[in-house]
């Protein structure tokens, strides 16, 4: 007779949190929504680079590819890689790395380049620094970052 009286509740109480994870799966597609997410796919990752060492680079963006290929491409992984600090350079339209960038890009990659950033490298180098088509200015690189992890993006600052 107890296994009856359970039952119901036991159901109720599977029935709600079905409800719940659907629900909250709900709101953290929102959330990539209003970061400009990929909404299809089921993981959502954010590269962080701060370093103007083409080595760095190089190994940032090989992440990119290399997480696309083992995750079965833009449909399954969305990827942003944000630059802010002296990997801003990385954004440059002169970059070494410029056409892998564009590669990555016309592969779903999203680039973010902090305007921060480009105002100081502007000072620095007396110009503004001409960038590259793929990268899309945001107002604060860091900021950036905590919108993506707030929307359920793993960082991975490699």
């Amino acid at each position: 007779m107890k296994v009856r009286s359970l039952f119901p509740a036991a159901w109720l109480m599977l029935l709600a949190a079905f409800s719940f994870g659907s629900a909250v799966h709900a709101a953290d597609m929102e959330k990539i929504k209003q970061v400009g997410g990929s909404t299809l796919a089921q993981e959502h990752l954010v590269l962080q680079i701060t370093e103007s060492d083409l080595q760095r680079q190089n190994l940032v963006l090989n992440v990119a590819n290399n997480v696309l290929k083992a995750r079965g491409g833009p449909d399954q992984i969305d990827v942003e890689v944000v630059a802010f600090g002296p990997g801003i350079s990385m954004l440059f339209a002169n970059n070494h790395h410029a056409e892998r960038i564009q590669s990555l890009a016309d592969q779903g990659v999203r680039f973010s380049a902090c305007k921060n950033s480009i105002a100081g490298a502007t000072r620095k180098l007396g110009k503004e620094p001409e960038m590259n088509s793929a990268a899309q200015p945001v107002e604060a690189g860091i900021a950036r970052i905590l919108d993506l992890v707030d929307a359920g993006y793993v960082l991975v600052r490699p």
